[in-house]
């Protein structure tokens, strides 16, 4: 959406400067005509129309995708990735509290580390470590952290009744989350299924897309047409009016989406009556601008482009 109206307020800006310094009415003295204009300014508006195709099919949904594929991957991530150097983690619902005094980029390899672990019956262990590091069981898959030279303190809170252990080695076991597939919206998902699908909701998404790099063109055009003005006006006399065009016509793009979603208007309508409408408006302005002449010659030019070659042909 925001390569579509920063293309429509460029060109309106830059129009409204021409028709502000009189260089619009110089160009017209010179041949240069509206049709020639607005056929300049499309070739500009297809080439960022092709952009917004690639962002709007292709780029756009991958992004989506990618980041589902991260929330997936952080909730099964294990509780002892959220902890941080230097400072107390409290995980498992306040179960487990970590203290790691350095820790490597990859988190295998662990300084001072202290663990807190409290128990469901009540009782608790404290293990405090030297060094530790994280190991996955090759057969179960399983992960644990691998406490090296430390004591293990386990009891009753407020009770003098505790067991002191000296450990070599004291691996505890890391909780592994299994990967929940989250629900995909459909901004999500690739164009080509969109296309193949037969639901309602896939195919006004499908027409959503295609929307955007249609809405480039007639945008750009539209804003040729709306930046006509007197000297005295400005290059910012129609801006106001610019942009409440642009938000009636994406809002209505909204509402023509919606209801192809809920089968209230047939997929063949869809949501292009809402570029037909804005056609009718921008080929309105231009007539009242500039009457048929412009068409007519375009018509004419034409006629005699083919005369021309049934001549040489005879």
């Amino acid at each position: 959406m925001i390569l579509p109206f920063g293309l429509y307020i460029a060109v309106l800006l830059a129009f409204g400067r021409l028709y502000k310094d009189s260089e619009m009415t110089a160009l017209s003295a010179c041949g240069v005509g509206p049709v020639r204009v607005i056929r300049t300014v499309s070739f500009v508006a297809a080439a960022c129309s092709l952009l917004v195709v690639i962002f709007s099919f292709w780029a756009t949904p991958w992004a989506h995708e990618k980041v589902f594929q991260v929330r997936e991957q952080a909730q099964a991530a294990t509780p002892f990735a959220t902890v941080s150097a230097g400072q107390f983690s409290s995980i498992g619902h306040g179960k487990q509290v970590f203290y790691v005094e350095k820790l490597t980029e990859d988190r295998s390899r662990l300084e001072d580390v202290f663990v807190q672990s409290q128990k469901d019956n009540g009782l608790m262990d404290v293990f405090s470590a030297r060094s530790g590091h994280q190991t996955i069981n090759p057969e179960t898959g399983a992960r644990y952290l691998v406490l090296v030279d430390g004591y293990r303190y386990h009891g009753t809170p407020g009770s003098a009744d505790f067991t002191i252990q000296k450990f070599k080695k004291n691996a505890i076991r890391l909780e592994q989350k299994e990967v929940v597939s989250l629900h995909r919206t459909r901004w999500a998902i690739p164009t080509l299924e969109l296309w193949n699908s037969n639901s309602l909701l896939d195919q006004a998404e499908f027409q959503s897309r295609f929307s955007m790099p249609l809405a480039t063109l007639l945008l750009a055009v539209l804003a040729v047409l709306l930046s006509r003005t007197s000297p005295r006006q400005g290059r910012f006399a129609k801006l106001f009016i610019a942009v409440l065009v642009f938000i009636t016509y994406y809002n209505t793009l909204g509402v023509a989406q919606s209801w192809v979603a809920r089968g209230e208007v047939p997929i063949q309508i869809g949501v292009w009556w809402v570029h037909i409408c804005l056609l009718i408006v921008m080929a309105t302005i231009a007539i009242k601008y500039w009457g048929w002449r412009p068409l007519n010659h375009q018509i004419g030019v034409y006629t005699s482009i083919v005369k021309k070659d049934k001549g040489a042909a005879s």
